[in-house]
């Protein structure tokens, strides 16, 4: 590794003289040891070896991989303790892997150890938690904008020597923004950012994977199609190659009846299908690493098309013909499941699923909401209207005692005292509702954050100055004025629903900059 990092030197000294001078010296063994105690596992022999050469660049330098810094240890630590104060409770839906079955399809993982960042939130790192198919070791891009992962090279050798074939071939660019500054990129387009250039690449490094389409030539199938899936596709993507590739489709409110030309899409993630006039998805079968799925406002009513797609998470069937959802029993990851302006009466089929998470549903009666409370491992529940129901038809829900979310959409209650067994419970969100007696929400040893938004009528409103956990209230200026004298100390109102006169701005801001101080 050695011998191709000063390879790497000798080939860009005439274009990037500043790359020597911009590698650190090595770490000293005791630094390593350091930051294997911090991070709690050993650096795996790799990346200490590529440590024991330099200890990262240093700042301002040009960018050891194609722009972006090669990271010291102590900015590698940096960079994981950011991450890892993000971690608890993200939602992990819309990431996807490439190749498929190679990285965690997750946002943040905390054996990812960031070698490089670029400032805007995104990384190059190590991966050392791989999914099934994939190997500890290889290079990942993870961050904000990457919601597409890609194995960019099977470890810090294979990366480093691409990087030293490219300088061979001289297929770089210098880019200089100021007398100081310089740095190079991939590629003779000039600066192109590196997890830019990654996503036209035939990767990993070295050793590319090819991603094999679900047809053998994509112009045969293509010219076979009628015009208006000839059109769609075009439009779409620019080639049939690159539809039959592409991770995401949107067909949003296209008349479409006939979806047999998606079944060769067998790589796509994400399919929006919503407001059509479909009936059939059995072409859907053949979607193998779909994740995400709307179906809203279409006629389809048999869901056991969906039965084999192991990687399917996230599920919107609202306003469908939908009436059975045991079909979906099978599914091992599926997370989030819209069934509203649906008429499914049993649910039970869902306690099988062990991933469900989020479940949306639509003007429950007593029958529905029985069914709905044997659904222990849900933790987010929206509920959007009520049925002919009472209060203590509500109170079955109390079973849901993994209840972290609840969102009450256009309800009328007379109090909320269904949630007081629900002691996990740490956001409750109201829209367009009225409720005569809140204080149950004062009961929950958990609760941190209320949301009223166009609840003019909620009454006992003070009562919520007895909850020790709450620390967030979104309400009007209205309900923001009753309480916030209310409480012992300061809640955050910093979101106000609905408008303020100027003079009740300034009021509210008064408060924001009397907690600040």
């Amino acid at each position: 590794m050695k011998q191709i990092l000063l390879e790497i030197i000798e080939l860009l000294q005439g274009d990037l003289p500043q790359l020597a001078a911009s590698l650190n010296p090595p770490a000293a063994e005791e630094e390593l040891r350091k930051a294997e105690a911090a991070l709690g596992f050993n650096l795996p022999s790799e990346l200490r070896e590529f440590y024991q050469i330099h200890n990262g660049e240093k700042e301002g330098g040009p960018g050891l991989f194609f722009g972006l810094p090669f990271l010291s240890l102590d900015d590698m630590l940096a960079e994981c303790r950011i991450w890892s104060g993000l971690e608890d409770d993200v939602m992990e839906v819309e990431h996807y892997s490439v190749p498929a079955g190679w990285i965690m399809e997750q946002y943040i993982n905390r054996y990812w150890l960031s070698i490089s960042k670029d400032w805007g939130g995104n990384n190059i790192g190590i991966d050392l938690d791989p999914a099934d198919k994939g190997r500890a070791g290889q290079i990942i891009n993870f961050g904000r904008d990457e919601e597409v992962k890609y194995v960019i090279a099977l470890g810090v050798s294979q990366l480093l020597h691409f990087i030293r074939d490219t300088a061979k071939e001289g297929n770089y660019s210098v880019n200089q923004e100021d007398e100081e500054y310089i740095s190079w990129s991939y590629g003779k387009e000039g600066a192109v950012h590196f997890l830019d250039a990654i996503r036209r690449m035939e990767l990993p490094v070295l050793e590319p994977l090819r991603q094999e389409a679900g047809v053998e030539d994509a112009n045969v199938w293509f010219d076979a199609l009628d015009n208006g899936w000839k059109e769609r596709i075009m439009d779409a993507s620019g080639s049939p190659d690159a539809f039959l590739r592409a991770k995401r489709h949107l067909f949003i409110g296209k008349g479409l009846t006939d979806i047999t030309p998606l079944a060769q899409c067998e790589d796509v993630r994400e399919l929006v299908l919503s407001v059509n006039e479909i009936r059939s998805i059995e072409a859907l079968r053949g979607c193998k690493q779909l994740k995400i799925l709307y179906l809203v406002k279409n006629p389809v009513s048999d869901l056991r098309p969906l039965q084999s797609l192991e990687h399917l998470q996230e599920l919107i069937i609202s306003g469908t013909a939908v009436t059975d959802v045991s079909p979906l029993s099978s599914l091992p990851k599926l997370k989030v499941v819209d069934v509203q302006n649906t008429h499914i009466r049993d649910f039970s089929p869902l306690k099988q699923i062990k991933s469900l998470r989020a479940l949306e549903i639509s003007r429950p009666d007593a029958e529905q909401l029985c069914s709905i409370s044997e659904l222990k491992q849900v933790k987010e529940l929206s509920i959007s209207g009520l049925g002919q129901i009472t209060e203590d038809d509500l109170a079955v829900l109390g079973k849901l005692v993994n209840l972290r979310k609840l969102v009450l959409d256009e309800v009328t209650l007379r109090n909320l005292q269904f949630v007081e067994k629900c002691h996990k419970l740490k956001e409750v969100i109201m829209k367009d509702s009225a409720v005569e007696d809140i204080s149950a929400l004062a009961k929950l040893d958990n609760l941190q954050s209320l949301e009223l938004s166009g609840c003019s009528a909620v009454g006992k409103l003070e009562e919520l100055a007895r909850s020790a956990s709450l620390s967030k209230i979104t309400a009007s200026f209205q309900q923001f004025s009753l309480l916030k004298e209310c409480f012992d100390r300061a809640i955050d109102f910093s979101t106000i629903t609905g408008g303020m006169t100027e003079a009740e701005s300034d009021i509210w801001h008064a408060y924001l900059d009397g907690v600040r101080r």
